[in-house]
């Protein structure tokens, strides 16, 4: 049987290509694979890092190694068995805790595996046996964004400081939740119609180059102590939350913007700020709006507040007409487009500083 010098040189070409494949996979599997971090929106209210999340009770302290203060990253032993699909890391920022979810991984692994790396990154650590695998939880001293790389069965955590990762951040704050819902009237509930909104905004700022930071995404009570701190750790150009007004003269109605009288910024302020959310909400509303107002010294939220800070009450709840439009989901969408809109023309007017 004859074959053709075409067919040789095909089957020559195939062969080639299958060696050329299996020595890349040889080579490949020890080479450093980048592990795509899952930001962790939905605040979840963990509380104790030793606490069970409900999966399972099974839970354990981590063991660490001899740290490497030298060192920027923290270092997670894994087992042979474990690919980079099977790694997943979610960032808990309200609660300082980065959770490392592992597929597959055996019960007993980390009852022996020691952590090593910069361990001043961390404060306590535990493992969660789960149905599909293992949790690590780390509680960390700051708040870090995290880069991870897997190599020669090692996950490596980069710690870093948000201002080394973004040019531009924000934070965006919805008032109330869980048992504080806040003003309640004419079938309104703050608590709801912030969080809307806020997620109305969430999905208007998802495609842009911002890294926005949320105080809230889910209905929990949040301290505003631990809201303000979130906007001063990560020292964000722009702090905005967003609030419902009442009254009890059931004719007032429009929107406000409190700011921060007794924290100076040169150039681009907390003033500016509720200036530019105010006047853009209203626009895209067609809405009144009733100015600025100084925000009162018990509310912790503004005056503790380091960065450019305005509480946005979008409308009063006790009056009728308007509490019937906040209910409209169309009206809410309104509101998150002003409110981006705003913070898209401060960032194209240079009034913050890109870079840090």
């Amino acid at each position: 049987m004859r074959i053709s010098l075409t067919t040789i040189v095909q089957i020559g070409a195939i062969l080639f290509c299958a060696g050329a494949m299996a020595v890349m996979i040889y080579f490949a599997k020890d080479k450093a694979i980048v592990i795509e971090g899952l930001a962790q929106d939905q605040v979840t209210g963990e509380g104790n890092l030793l606490q069970s999340s409900g999966e399972n009770d099974r839970i354990g302290t981590l063991r660490f190694a001899e740290g490497d203060e030298t060192a920027d990253y923290i270092c997670i032993p894994l087992e042979n068995s474990i690919t980079a699909e099977d790694v997943t890391i979610e960032n808990h920022y309200m609660e300082r805790q980065v959770w490392i979810n592992i597929k597959g991984a055996s019960e007993d692994y980390y009852t022996e595996a020691a952590l090593s790396g910069r361990l001043s990154f961390i404060n306590e650590g535990c493992y969660e046996i789960r149905q599909d695998g293992v949790v690590l939880k780390l509680s960390t001293r700051e708040l870090y964004e995290c880069r991870s790389t897997l190599e020669e069965r090692k996950l490596y955590i980069e710690m870093l400081k948000p201002g080394e990762v973004y040019d531009k951040i924000i934070v965006i704050d919805a008032a109330c939740g869980g048992l504080d819902a806040g003003i309640a009237a004419n079938d309104i509930v703050e608590k709801d119609i912030a969080l809307d909104i806020v997620k109305q905004v969430k999905l208007l700022m998802d495609n842009t180059d911002i890294k926005v930071y949320y105080t809230r995404m889910e209905d929990v009570e949040v301290l505003a102590e631990s809201r303000v701190a979130l906007a001063n750790e990560v020292q964000a150009d722009m702090f905005i939350s967003i609030r419902l007004n009442a009254d009890e003269d059931e004719a007032l109605y429009g929107t406000e913007a409190l700011y921060n009288a007794n924290y100076y910024l040169p150039g681009f302020n907390s003033v500016s700020l509720a200036d530019r959310v105010e006047r853009a909400v209203v626009t895209r509303i067609s809405g009144r709006g009733n100015g600025l107002y100084e925000a009162e010294d018990s509310d912790i939220l503004i005056q503790d507040a380091k960065v450019p800070v305005t509480v946005l009450k979008v409308g009063y709840a006790s009056n009728p007409k308007e509490a019937a439009l906040l209910a409209g989901e169309d009206y809410r969408a309104l509101i998150a487009a002003g409110i981006v809109d705003a913070i898209t023309k401060v960032y194209e007017e240079g009034s913050v500083a890109a870079g840090r």
